[in-house]
């Protein structure tokens, strides 16, 4: 267990540290000399963390002060999980508490505004972070086959298509560690990239460092979902899926967020830096 402190009261337990924003708050934090207990379902030097264990949580929060608290990226996640677990870090001392949310959050949907509700009627004091689409997510699935194939097909209305202000993985995590030194109580911060996108704009940037040219088609919602299902997509999941797009096209994406700029002073990453360094990195190769 990688975990270095001298006093548990003010360590900060960190949970999904293998993950996206996990493992970059528990470095973060590891930066500023504050003692950390990385969690997670496996992995290396952490402690074992299981949503669905929770046999796994008393160990956990035993002698923390701070929690980040990520939940799985699943629609059909049972919110009364947060619930039992705020009463089990509250039971343990725990202080304070930041959670992962999601901009969908704000336009009321289920899955993540209910993953809210006992952290905000939790004893504890807690800050909440609501990022919109990840940048990193276009390094991944549809956005590789897209480079392979020249097209994205997505359902996105009629071109130019939608905004997206994307954000970078590492300014969560920037602002999730400024938090969880202290401050922010009762604040939810929306958090976006600094300039809205379309989708050809994104991929257009993208085709700038791979040299592979890529066109956004819309493709009608209904055979979006045929051809989702025809691949094994669960029905839980193309719903939450297809309220995303509803949202997109809706232009719930494209606002300006100033969550970045205000806890730490300064403006967030744009996407052509996070494409220059997935270029490098190989995420395109």
């Amino acid at each position: 267990m990688a975990e270095s402190t001298t006093d548990g009261g003010g360590t900060v337990l960190v949970l999904g540290a293998t993950g996206r924003t996990g493992r970059l708050v528990a470095a973060g934090l590891r930066a500023r000399g504050l003692p950390v207990r990385p969690a997670a379902r496996s992995g290396p030097r952490t402690v074992r963390f299981d949503w669905d264990d929770a046999r796994t949580w008393d160990a956990a929060v035993e002698g923390v002060g701070a929690v980040y608290v990520v939940t799985p990226e699943d629609p059909g996640f049972d919110a009364g999980k947060v619930a039992s677990f705020m009463a089990c870090a509250a039971r343990a001392g725990v202080r304070r508490c930041v959670l992962l949310s999601g901009l969908s959050a704000g336009y009321g949907s289920r899955p993540m505004a209910s993953r809210e509700i006992p952290v905000r009627e939790s004893p504890m004091e807690w800050t909440i972070l609501r990022p919109g689409s990840f940048q990193q997510v276009f390094g991944g699935e549809p956005y590789l086959t897209a480079l392979r194939t020249g097209e994205l097909r997505l359902p996105l209305g009629p071109g130019p298509g939608p905004y997206n202000a994307p954000i970078d993985v590492a300014d969560i995590a920037d602002v999730a560690v400024a938090v969880l030194a202290g401050g922010h109580a009762g604040r939810t911060y929306p958090l976006s990239g600094p300039r809205a996108l379309t989708y050809q704009d994104i991929m257009s940037i993208i085709a700038g460092e791979t040299g592979r040219a890529v066109t956004v088609i819309d493709e009608p919602v209904e055979r979006w979902a045929e051809r989702k299902r025809a691949a094994g997509a669960s029905e839980a999941a193309l719903s939450w899926s297809l309220e995303t797009f509803a949202a997109i096209r809706r232009g719930e994406y494209a606002r300006l967020h100033d969550g970045v700029r205000l806890v730490l002073g300064r403006e967030p990453r744009d996407f052509t830096a996070y494409a220059g360094t997935a270029a490098k990195e190989g995420v395109w190769a």
